[in-house]
């Protein structure tokens, strides 16, 4: 499968290029034909998705934020400052082909299989490493912080 052109194809014949979205899930469709099997399954209303309200101060930067409708799922502001800002994950991102896994992983319908499968490109290994050790501290870091001893 070509990964530049995944993103846009048709997540049930997986064929076509998809020129619609299904109003209650989003799932990307090509045809009418298409859609008559997607209804046909379970289609249920997607959950809204996370919003962040950003408040700017007099300058123009930004002064807070807050995320209306989290979820276990969320991925807090301060976070995604941790990854916008790494410089190792930067430099990786250079990378054509690791790109074009994310795209790949992104654009899935079965993620889990996609997922692993990009799990075996080295880059991509090196990608998601990066990822957690920003995002989720070893417990030796929780315990420094925390100050407790261990």
């Amino acid at each position: 499968m070509e990964v530049a052109n995944s993103v846009n194809i048709c997540q049930v014949c997986t064929e076509a290029t998809s020129k619609y979205k299904c109003p209650k899930c989003r799932l990307k469709y090509c045809s009418v034909a298409c859609y008559k099997v997607h209804s046909q399954d379970e289609c249920r209303v997607s959950p809204p998705e996370p919003s962040v309200v950003i408040e700017f101060d007099t300058k123009g930067n930004i002064s807070s934020q807050r995320v209306l409708f989290p979820t276990d799922d969320t991925v807090m502001p301060q976070t995604l400052e941790k990854l916008r800002d790494s410089r190792i994950l930067k430099t990786l991102l250079k990378n054509p082909h690791l790109r074009d896994v994310i795209k790949e992983v992104d654009s899935a319908r079965n993620t889990d299989a996609v997922i692993q499968r990009a799990m075996m490109e080295p880059i991509f290994t090196e990608f998601a490493d990066v990822c957690l050790s920003l995002t989720e501290p070893a417990e030796e870091d929780v315990d420094l912080e925390s100050g407790d001893d261990a």
